[in-house]
């Protein structure tokens, strides 16, 4: 057993205790299937000029605790605009297909007043290691089975405890794939699936379960901490969405949006 999310051997990657999902101790949380799917674009830009601009993931069903295999193609291969499709498969079933739009950097000059403001939200020097139950959902599932959600530290900046709204800067300490660094574009994909957790919605027995990620970058993050502000809204009919903004130490990086359903929560 490894603290790494995943172990690889071959084709396959095997996911480990670290891996798991506060809905249930047979699927994945979402972070692991997007690190993955993040690590697969990356093998995929066509060259060091390009960076991954928009990642989306349709994640078609719960991603289970079990050997997965990834696939890819070029949707469109470009000088500028590179568009490539990932899946994910679990034995003969696709369970989560991403797709991802690479651009070609074209440095020009901006002037500051027209950049992209430099605040960010507090920290995340100076902040205290919570955890995860503080941030998300307090004393609710989120806390009663292990998993990516409790391997990763949380600083709490705001909000948060299954109220709709929360704000915190998030770090991964454990690889996510065995033996291989963990880069910058593998941690914010991975983060990109948080939203939904440090900006959870419960009320009663109902918490909501995110269906996609829907990931848009301007800059890559540079240090280990990302910070995620994350606001749901839903309606009674039990649809809802997480609008998340997120950041690093310099300011903020893109934005992530995931379309949201209502689900009980786990409770053993």
């Amino acid at each position: 057993m490894s603290d790494a999310v995943f172990i690889r051997e071959g084709e396959f990657f095997h996911p480990q205790p670290n891996a798991g999902s506060p809905w249930g101790p047979a699927t994945l949380h979402g972070a692991a299937p997007a690190g993955l799917i993040g690590h697969a674009l990356e093998q995929l830009l066509p060259s060091p000029e390009m960076q991954l601009a928009r990642m989306t993931i349709d994640l078609f069903r719960p991603v289970p605790m079990a050997p997965l295999r990834l696939s890819s193609e070029v949707v469109r291969a470009g000088r500028k605009i590179h568009v490539v499709q990932v899946s994910l498969w679990a034995d003969a079933v696709e369970v989560c297909r991403a797709s991802g739009v690479m651009l070609r950097r074209t440095p020009i000059d901006l002037p500051a007043n027209l950049l992209p403001a430099a605040d960010k939200p507090a920290g995340p020097e100076g902040l205290a290691i919570t955890g995860i139950r503080d941030a998300a959902a307090g004393e609710s599932a989120f806390a009663l089975l292990p998993g990516f959600h409790t391997a990763i530290e949380v600083k709490r900046v705001s909000g948060g405890k299954g109220q709709g709204a929360g704000c915190a800067w998030l770090r991964i300490p454990i690889p996510l794939i065995d033996g291989l660094e963990t880069t910058p574009l593998m941690r914010v994909t991975a983060l990109s699936d948080l939203g939904n957790g440090i900006g959870q919605l419960q009320a009663e027995d109902v918490g909501f379960i995110n269906t996609d990620i829907s990931l848009n970058l301007h800059r890559l993050p540079q240090g280990e901490w990302i910070c995620i502000d994350a606001r749901t809204l839903a309606q009674p009919c039990g649809i809802g969405m997480v609008e998340t903004v997120l950041y690093d130490h310099l300011g903020p990086i893109g934005r992530v949006t995931q379309a949201n359903l209502a689900n009980p929560l786990y409770r053993g």
